[in-house]
């Protein structure tokens, strides 16, 4: 993703992430993202690809969102095996419910914290 396009994300981020919008130094926000990328490809692609939204939505859509819930507090990032990981809160379709300015995109937003929510059980599995 372009430092521009990674700008531009960053100036939505009020919350949990806003330090990394007010930081001087782009590689630190673009690292971010490019750890959310990763993960979205690797962990949540097949499971988002039978979503008739999530399929033809574009990568940097799905990391938008995903990097928008961290910000809320809704998933958090954390590191696990020495991977970055992103955890649900267990609560986070009753907030995603009650949030107004989400409800056209409801569904999807959803589709997406379950996604989270099956790679998290996937890690957590006993093997």
């Amino acid at each position: 993703m372009p430092a521009s396009s990674v700008r531009t994300l960053s100036r939505q981020w009020t919350g949990r992430l806003a330090r990394y919008r007010q930081h001087r130094n782009d590689e630190h926000r673009e690292a971010l993202v490019e750890e959310a990328f990763r993960f979205i490809g690797f962990h949540l692609e097949d499971v988002l690809a039978r979503s008739p939204y999530w399929s033809s939505a574009p990568l940097a859509r799905r990391v938008a969102v995903l990097l928008f819930l961290v910000d809320r507090g809704v998933v958090t990032r954390s590191t696990h095996r020495g991977q970055v990981v992103y955890d649900v809160a267990e609560d986070a379709d009753v907030w995603a419910s009650a949030q107004p300015a989400l409800s056209p995109y409801l569904t999807p937003t959803l589709q997406l914290i379950a996604a989270l929510r099956a790679a998290q059980a996937r890690r957590n599995a006993p093997r």
